[in-house]
């Protein structure tokens, strides 16, 4: 029997069997495919399940309140921002500078980053926090902390804190990998998640 987060799918109703099947990719040994969705769920023997996450942040949401108001300088210490995003499946968006439009129908949930600029110096700078709503923080959400290094190209993986769940999700800890793969039409970053749930496995409630 494939197990998800250590916990069988078929005591799960079926909405959230399809909630979950949808929206998170593992990766490891065996898989079972449910043709109408087209998605696999995988599963490692004796190892940490890793969920992957695609995000395409949307430039056009963004939006920076500063310390001092009047500042004509580049974002500084202090001064706080927030921007949207659309979550994909993990393969949907391909890595490079290559325009892809966030906006085509593949999307299955909303990211927002809050982000507190010039917490650590460079190339940590800002402290962030991210929340994961696929489709919904009722359905399923994850909420992240932890510090970005958005460059490109050159960007370096940053860990992040899971430090809790709603939904399904509830009661969720682990440490999500970030990397930046890429840009979209709105000039803005696409990254890709690694999400590793704690030993514990995801708790999931029906």
């Amino acid at each position: 029997m494939i197990k998800l987060f250590n916990h069988s799918i078929t005591g799960l109703s079926m909405n959230k069997r399809l909630l979950l099947l949808l929206a998170l990719g593992l990766v490891g040994i065996g898989s079972i495919v449910i043709p109408k969705l087209g998605v696999s769920v995988v599963q490692a023997e004796n190892a940490q399940e890793t969920l992957i996450l695609e995000v395409a942040c949307d430039g056009r949401t963004g939006a920076l309140n500063r310390v001092d108001p009047s500042a004509t300088t580049p974002a500084g210490r202090g001064d706080v921002g927030i921007v949207n995003g659309f979550i994909f499946p993990a393969g949907t968006i391909p890595p490079g500078d290559n325009g892809f439009d966030l906006d085509v129908p593949e999307r299955m949930g909303d990211w927002v980053c809050v982000n507190s600029r010039g917490a650590l110096p460079a190339p940590r700078n800002a402290a962030v926090t991210y929340y994961f709503a696929m489709p919904n923080l009722e359905t399923a959400g994850l909420i992240t902390q932890g510090f970005n290094a958005h460059r490109f190209p050159g960007s370096i993986p940053v860990a992040h804190a899971i430090v809790g769940g709603t939904g399904v999700f509830s009661g969720t800890t682990g440490e999500v990998i970030e990397e930046v793969i890429g840009k979209n039409k709105t000039g803005a970053f696409n990254l890709r998640y690694y999400i590793k749930p704690a030993k514990q496995g995801l708790k999931i409630r029906d």
